[in-house]
């Protein structure tokens, strides 16, 4: 069931290139001659309610997923209200445009080698949209590996290079860059651990007109988004609104991992994310860590007893990353109502309760108590900046470029440690 809040993916050519491609064939005027005939020109676009944009990075060892969810998005559809457009680049094959319609994946253009990784392609596909296929609303989805240091998204296959042997992640930073002057009701992330403090901070406070993100804090399993369903559920009701179908997306999320054979998924979650509200929560979080620093002894058995009950397990375990809100009521528990503390972390856990507004589990993630957002928060300062610092899936070295760690957070740890 979908849960309330609770405490409960350079363009190898570059841009100029591509639009010479497209005025080249006539893209401009008619898109391809593979489109149908219902595709219209840019002066006669129908403005539809949405588009569903599928920024679809499979040029690296994800590759073999990608038909699975090719034959999703044909069965979710598309209508006059409903646009849906998947940019995607293969690990063997040239990247290709295709706008589903009639249950059918329709090629309008042929891009050859790409590179998804360059924040230009990402800006090309949203105006792209915004031109051929205008819309109220936007929900784009990222698909690729993902991390909350590195990006959203890695090709392995650059110009020149051989299949997976080159790699440029897209990073977070380029997101924001690619979608400045766009607004962007709805992203996805259709991958692993985008769901932390530190990166839903930077795209809050960098500027990026975003209303929901739907991230995981933890890893995902290879099965991902219920595309079909969630598709269907739009093309049948586009008069929904942002936030009743980001909430869609976790709920169709958690059904899907209900059942044979998904539910066994061990660390999978799916969370929704008031963005107007990310700011405020990390300042929350930045205030409690400020008044533990100014005096840890004190605390440095409860702060070593909230970390060690708050680490996910498997991967995010070694990388450092802890349950925030779980940290937060094991911290609140031991100080007492009359520690100074104390309202500084009730006052995040209530601040996180408007900000968390739905969160997509499996059978394994409620039993480990996964509350929806996470946070860096290594066993030691040598695990972070030495073992993790330099790392082609974002390190030490990138996270520190982030705002967030910056303002508080970054010093408590190292004064927690005893190396401030």
């Amino acid at each position: 069931m979908l849960r309330h809040a609770r405490l409960d993916a350079c363009i190898s050519v570059s841009v100029s290139v591509v639009f010479a491609i497209s005025l080249l064939f006539g893209v401009a005027a008619a898109k391809t001659e593979s489109a149908t005939s219902e595709i219209v020109s840019d002066d006669e676009a129908a403005v539809a309610d949405w588009s569903v944009l599928v920024y679809l990075v499979a040029d690296n060892d994800l590759d073999p997923y990608t038909e699975e969810d090719f034959q999703e998005f044909k069965d979710g559809g598309s209508s006059d209200s409903v646009n849906v457009l998947i940019l995607v680049d293969r690990l063997y094959e040239p990247a290709y445009l295709y706008c589903i319609e009639d249950n059918e994946m329709v090629e309008l253009e042929s891009l050859g080698e790409i590179n998804m990784g360059d924040p230009a392609t990402l800006s090309w596909f949203v105006e792209y949209s915004d031109t051929d296929f205008p819309a109220e609303h936007m929900l784009l989805f990222f698909w690729d590996h993902g991390t909350p240091t590195a990006g959203v998204g890695v090709d392995t296959t650059l110009d020149g290079s051989e299949p997976g042997t080159d790699w440029d992640w897209l990073s977070h930073h380029e997101v924001i860059d690619a979608l400045d002057g766009h607004h962007v009701d709805i992203i996805a992330t259709d991958e692993c651990s985008i769901g932390q403090m530190e990166t839903l901070y930077e795209y809050a406070a960098k500027g990026l007109s975003v209303d929901y993100m739907v991230a995981s804090e933890s890893y995902i399993g290879w099965r991902g988004f219920s595309y079909d369903m969630i598709v269907q559920r739009l093309v049948l009701d586009p008069d929904m609104d942002a936030r009743e179908l980001s909430l869609v997306i976790v709920e169709e999320f958690t059904n899907l991992f209900s059942v044979p054979p998904y539910q066994s998924e061990i660390l999978t979650t799916q969370s929704v994310f008031d963005m107007s509200k990310i700011v405020a929560l990390g300042d929350a979080v930045t205030a409690m860590a400020d008044v533990l620093a100014a005096d840890i002894d004190p605390y440095t058995t409860a702060i070593a007893a909230a970390q060690a009950g708050s680490t996910m397990p498997w991967g995010a375990r070694a990388e450092g990353w802890i349950d925030l809100p779980t940290f937060v009521q094991l911290l609140m528990s031991a100080v007492g109502e009359a520690d100074p503390a104390f309202s500084s972390c009730e006052g995040f856990l209530e601040l996180y309760s408007e900000t968390m507004l739905g969160m997509g589990t499996t059978m394994n993630s409620e039993m480990y108590g996964y509350q929806g957002l996470g946070i860096l928060f290594p066993a030691s300062y040598s695990a972070c900046t030495v073992g993790h610092a330099e790392s082609d899936w974002g390190g030490f070295n990138t996270y520190i470029t982030f705002e967030f760690p910056n303002m508080g957070w970054w010093p408590f740890l190292e004064t927690y440690w005893g190396v401030a």
